[in-house]
């Protein structure tokens, strides 16, 4: 019975399941149970079922390690786990509430597993696993691209009973059955740069259409830190590669898309210009722009508090439950990761993770240096696309699909192994 329970197919399998669900359950809690707080244990269930998902996987794993898949232990291990620990002890203490620290926890930390669950799989494992988990992303575009044209009212009910306002920047923002553009378009940029990855390794032409199929989707949300930072992963790869004749026929996908899109919607190329003129506004901390605004104050809280305001006290956990409260927290840090951490567990706790990005980055450059185009490469990308989209969005928080950018971390640690 353990053989046939407790493997890895069947871990792999649960995986896809919970990030299948994770796409839809947005949209499926608000037509099952509504928007408001849980009342019975029927809307526990549909609510919490990511997480059920989540401890029968951790489950799996841990029995599947003990028989005998166990990976050798390694510093890169004992700095995760410390990052965890740390943050999430320290983060207690200072925040004194075990009920905003459950909820910090959750949403920040406790995806970190699956970084343990990437070190238990083996190449074959790893690679039809996200030949699955991609390609059910691709599918997710498409139903995307299909409300959004097909079913718009549909979509605007949805984001409507979720409390929020389907937001527009001279096109309606997509947000597919996730319900929010930011994430939807990170999920979409991650999925392409697998494909031109992909594309890259394996010349299939069909990759070519779905990169434009995939582009669309990211346009559409007109989110501007997931376009930035897929058109980072998109030149390094590029460059690593040397595919030139390639690149510019991606690059030139990229092109027409944006253009048709702008042209079949606005009659212009306002919408293109206007991505790239307020990125560059942004960041440039401009007067008028709420994000900059977000930026300040969150400064303005971190210099009060540079030792922290406890876990759960900055960011989504923060807005939701302390917001208007007399509670001392840093309810602005909505827009930047890096700032959101430092608010909540400190210079301390920015360092932890800090130091994990830096000892990544320099034993990932070596492995790169040998193979230019190993997995490890696309993961090596992934991991620059969302730090550098964490500078302007609480990235990491995005609970449960962030497990993703954990596994794949998980996966490629594999590699240290060797060095």
């Amino acid at each position: 019975m353990k053989s046939r329970i407790f493997n890895i197919t069947n871990i792999k399998n649960f995986f896809l399941i919970f990030f299948v669900y994770a796409c839809i359950a947005p949209a499926v809690r608000l037509m099952l149970v509504g928007s408001g707080e849980m009342k019975n244990f029927y809307e526990i269930i549909i609510t919490t079922l990511p997480d059920i998902l989540l401890l029968i996987i951790v489950l799996l794993a841990f029995i599947v390690w003990l028989n005998g898949s166990r990976f050798g232990i390694i510093f890169f291990d004992k700095l995760i786990l410390s990052f965890i620990l740390f943050n999430g002890i320290y983060g207690f203490i200072l925040s004194r509430n075990m009920f905003i620290s459950a909820q910090g926890f959750r949403v920040t930390y406790l995806p970190v597993v699956f970084y343990f669950i990437g070190r238990i799989l083996s190449l074959n494992d790893f690679e039809s696993l996200c030949r699955k988990i991609f390609n059910w992303l691709l599918i997710f575009g498409i139903i995307g691209l299909i409300l959004h044209f097909g079913f718009h009212d549909c979509e605007s009910y949805l984001v409507q009973i979720s409390g929020n306002v389907q937001t527009a920047y001279f096109i309606p923002r997509m947000g597919s059955l996730v319900l929010m553009p930011v994430l939807f378009s990170t999920l979409m940029s991650i999925t392409c740069i697998y494909f031109y990855f992909r594309l890259l390794k394996e010349n299939n032409k069909w990759f070519y259409l779905i990169i434009a199929v995939l582009w669309s989707c990211i346009f559409l949300s007109v989110s501007r830190g997931p376009i930035i930072a897929f058109l980072i992963a998109f030149i390094i790869l590029s460059i690593l590669s040397k595919s030139w004749i390639k690149a510019l026929m991606v690059f030139g996908i990229i092109i027409f898309i944006s253009s048709f899109w702008s042209f079949i919607l606005v009659g212009s190329l306002t919408p293109v210009a206007w991505l790239f003129s307020s990125a560059a506004d942004t960041l440039a901390f401009g007067e008028g722009i709420t994000r900059v605004e977000l930026w300040r104050r969150s400064i303005h809280d971190f210099i009060q508090r540079p030792w922290g305001y406890g876990l759960g006290h900055a960011g989504v956990t923060a807005i939701r439950f302390l917001k208007g409260t007399n509670t001392p927290a840093a309810i602005y840090t909505s827009d930047g990761w890096f700032l959101k951490i430092a608010c909540e567990t400190g210079i301390l706790g920015l360092l932890s993770y800090l130091t994990v990005c830096v000892t990544f980055f320099i034993k990932g450059w070596k492995i790169i240096s040998g193979n230019r185009l190993s997995i490890f490469t696309f993961i090596f990308l992934i991991f620059i696309m969302i730090n550098a989209q964490c500078i302007v969005g609480n990235t990491l928080d995005f609970y449960p699909y962030i497990s993703l950018y954990w596994l794949l971390i998980g996966f490629a640690a594999n590699s240290f192994q060797k060095q």
